[in-house]
């Protein structure tokens, strides 16, 4: 039996769905399933070492609505030829078994923007076309917040939407001796022992996670307390903010695949995002035991329970984000936060969340 997904990029996994996609393509393999992933970017030994086979496709030249057309005809013509017994597909093809959708882009543009997004924006586009014209048995969400939005939004059958929340893979972010290597990418990076690193890790979309305003956060409280550092991650970080960053106590770091190692050189992991579908790095920073803020806008925080909850920004402003960076300066706080969400993370692994994937699966009669 084959299995298909589909999902343009899988270059690596600095960002949270091809690591999804390589997660799939492992729990098929292990049904039994011949399980394909076609691309038009894609790693293909990264592919293989998850029991995968890869299949790319052409490229076309150029960016915009067109070049997802043209993938989406791609894809088709192989599903027609190989004719595959279950297609995946996450958000770039019109007809699939299980569409996964990673993004409320019209929801986004709006809290971001302050108004509707754009007619000819891109993915908001595609995903209008999927929603509207395309087909798929069931919708796979990221949070209640985009089932909420999508249905609302797209007027579609909240029988077909279900919400499966991203799995953290603990053998990856698991380590021996985790003091040792907080020691070590400490000073990788110029922190000392006893200093106070908050930071953000992420795949980039700086503007989105809310860079702006945790850098105006940490001037604040580096002016109280000169030990606070801030530690910033990912890709493409834009030119503006490291202007508006100070000059002193912030490190700019690239996007890494074995991203534990920053997760755990942290005290304290900071996502002030105005919107996050799910925010897989919230969950992963859980699992290395390191406290959390967030806000209410992001998906992650629909798992945080207990006192995590706290650290839910119900208001996304600097007042709040100030003070409870510093509350969580006081270890015992913070390591009671740490424990309890390192604790809910470990529920979400690979083998409970396949449970949950695999009788939804039955539910709606599709059969592994």
């Amino acid at each position: 039996m084959k299995v298909l997904i589909s999902r343009k990029d899988l270059r690596d996994t600095t960002s949270g769905v091809p690591k999804m996609v390589l997660q799939k393509l492992q729990y098929f393999k292990q049904l039994g399933f011949d399980s394909y992933a076609i691309a038009e970017t894609i790693n293909e030994p990264m592919i293989e070492e998850f029991g995968g086979i890869p299949v790319k496709t052409f490229k076309w030249p150029f960016s915009g609505f067109f070049r997802r057309k043209f993938y989406n005809k791609q894809v088709e013509r192989w599903v027609a030829k190989n004719k595959p017994e279950l297609v995946l597909g996450h958000g770039d093809i019109l007809h699939q078994d299980i569409l996964y959708i990673h993004n409320c882009v019209h929801l986004a543009h709006e809290l971001i923007e302050g108004k509707p997004l754009p007619q000819d924006h891109e993915v908001g586009q595609i995903h209008t076309s999927i929603l509207t014209e395309g087909t798929y048995k069931i919708l796979i969400c990221n949070s209640q917040m985009m089932k909420n939005d999508l249905v609302k939004r797209f007027q579609l059958d909240a029988n077909k939407a279900v919400v499966i929340y991203p799995e953290v893979n603990l053998a990856k972010f698991k380590v021996d001796d985790p003091t040792k290597v907080k020691k070590e990418w400490r000073e990788k990076f110029g922190f000392s022992e006893d200093d106070f690193v908050i930071g953000l890790v992420t795949s980039g979309n700086f503007k989105k996670r809310n860079l702006g305003l945790l850098i105006e956060a940490f001037k604040e409280v580096s002016a109280v307390n000169p030990k606070i550092k801030l530690f910033i991650a990912g890709r493409n970080i834009d030119q503006k903010y490291r202007d508006q960053a100070p000059k002193t106590g912030v490190v700019f770091a690239p996007a890494i695949v074995d991203v534990k190692n920053y997760y755990y050189l942290l005290d304290l992991f900071i996502l002030p995002a105005h919107i996050e579908e799910f925010g897989l790095s919230v969950l992963e920073a859980m699992f290395c035991n390191v406290p959390v803020i967030t806000t209410k806008f992001v998906g992650a925080s629909e798992i945080i329970q207990g006192k995590g909850r706290e650290f839910i920004m119900q208001e996304t402003n600097q007042k709040t984000l100030v003070e409870m960076i510093l509350k969580l300066q006081d270890k015992k706080i913070a390591q009671e936060v740490s424990e309890i969400n390192q604790k809910t993370s470990v529920t979400l692994n690979s083998d409970s969340q396949n449970d949950v994937f695999g009788e939804i699966l039955k539910k709606f009669g599709i059969n592994v």
